[in-house]
């Protein structure tokens, strides 16, 4: 499940890997998903909401694409029960066939290409694989930005053709902008090193070469993770769900606010 941040009306996802509390705003942010990430691009898989060949839904208000975006999102979330509402809550959002809305997995990686690694994605047939471009840290550590938005730009590429196919969705839960302070970390690699400024320029660089700059249209959408000072796994019988880690507020604005706002 992903919350929002916005900034200077630029959208950036942040990933809470967990619970979410408010129905209304998971909701609305699963709707604008649909209505911004899909396109019609003459492929083989189905729109997951709002089929045009689907005679039971089409006139529906939140199908209307000449309606303003909050006119449907506010349809859309009118229509909804309070169940339909908690299933949207986790990663594999359940279908509302009553409103021709299919089932969705959002957990999707594509940290330095896309990888088979969630449900929401999967390899074979004429995909049999994607570019595996070299781990963040190693091309973060070239400093040069302009090479981390080309590598976003490319890896959605691929996820909007795997899209097409029917072998993946639009949401991926990439970068990991955790700051990378102690190398007992075993998922260190996956981030862009210790600094913020750095991890911040890397996230925005990155976000902007996923979801391109097409105004009102995602190529994907990008969900920035991990929670603040989430960077143990299984030492020393704790595990990252189940340990108390203590930020100091010095730590807090040095490593987590400058990254976030960038």
């Amino acid at each position: 499940i992903c919350s929002l941040l916005r900034r200077d009306n630029k959208l950036i996802f942040l990933s809470n890997m967990g619970f979410a509390t408010q129905l209304h705003s998971i909701s609305i942010l699963f709707f604008l998903f649909l209505l911004r990430a899909s396109w019609h691009t003459g492929a083989a898989r189905t729109p997951f909401a709002c089929d045009p060949q689907d005679a039971a839904t089409k006139n529906l208000r939140f199908c209307r694409t000449s309606l303003p975006i909050h006119v449907r999102v506010r349809d859309f979330i009118g229509r909804l029960t309070l169940q339909e509402k908690v299933r949207l809550l986790v990663n594999n959002a359940a279908a509302v066939p009553r409103l021709g809305i299919k089932g969705y997995e959002w957990w999707s990686e594509a940290l330095h290409g896309v990888s088979n690694v969630g449900p929401g994605t999967k390899f074979g047939g004429d995909f049999p694989g994607a570019t595996s471009f070299p781990q963040v840290i190693t091309t973060a550590a070239s400093f040069n930005a302009s090479l981390w938005e080309e590598i976003g730009r490319v890896v959605s590429d691929e996820a909007r053709a795997m899209y097409n196919g029917g072998m993946a969705g639009l949401t991926y839960w990439s970068p990991n902008v955790n700051i990378f302070r102690d190398p007992r970390w075993g998922r260190g690699q996956e981030t862009p090193g210790e600094d913020p400024v750095v991890a911040g320029v890397y996230a925005a660089r990155y976000v902007r070469g996923l979801q391109g700059n097409d105004g009102n249209r995602l190529k994907v959408a990008a969900c920035c993770k991990h929670y603040t000072a989430y960077d143990l796994d299984n030492w020393s019988g704790v595990d990252r769900f189940h340990f108390n880690a203590r930020v100091s507020q010095i730590d807090a604005a040095l490593q987590c606010t400058k990254r976030l706002y960038t």
